[in-house]
């Protein structure tokens, strides 16, 4: 009987990867011998949900054209990574980062109606407020790494982030310990 040789990939998955909630997340690329860096957040910005960093990264590697989700599947192709043979050749690390402070919607639905009637509640507020806090963060990483030399073509986000106004930087470790892990 011939030996055959059988393919088998592995994949662990940390429990705090699958829990609803607000977190920023650096996807962490490498392609042959080229770097990439991703910055993501979990926390919508106007309906009161935060879904996993799991979803989210499976929701950014989706290939349907149609997805609004993709964005980082849309960069890679840019950078030349189309076919499965590409694909193959791709290592990610997720670096995860939970940020306290979600707390799951207390009503029957999400509808335009439902949020705009519990806009001033103290739930919406209380949500709002970490939301803009994770998202500030999220576009202070990303301004920091398209305006250093060593990282600023590698970074694969197509936004560019936004400046902070005359706001303290919301998270300064989570900052600090991504902006570190990029300039390794």
């Amino acid at each position: 009987m011939k030996n055959e040789v059988v393919e088998c990939n592995e994949l662990e998955i940390d429990g705090t990867l699958l829990i609803p909630g607000f977190s920023i997340y650096l996807l962490k690329i490498i392609h042959k011998s080229n770097i990439f860096f991703y910055v993501g957040m979990t926390g919508d910005p106007y309906y009161p949900s935060a879904r996993s960093a799991f979803h989210r990264i499976v929701g950014h590697l989706e290939l349907s054209k149609r997805s609004t989700q993709n964005r980082l599947h849309r960069a890679l192709n840019k950078k030349g990574i189309i076919t499965n043979a590409d694909r193959k050749k791709l290592i990610i690390k997720m670096y995860h980062f939970p940020i306290e402070g979600f707390v799951k919607w207390p009503y029957n639905d999400m509808s335009s109606e439902t949020i705009k009637n519990n806009e001033n509640s103290k739930h919406y507020r209380n949500y709002k407020k970490v939301q803009k806090k994770v998202c500030s963060l999220e576009n202070a990483i990303i301004i920091h790494l398209k305006c250093t030399a060593e990282t600023k073509d590698k970074v694969l986000n197509t936004n560019e982030g936004k400046q902070l106004d005359n706001e303290k930087m919301p998270f300064p470790e989570i900052y600090n310990k991504i902006i570190s892990i990029c300039n390794k």
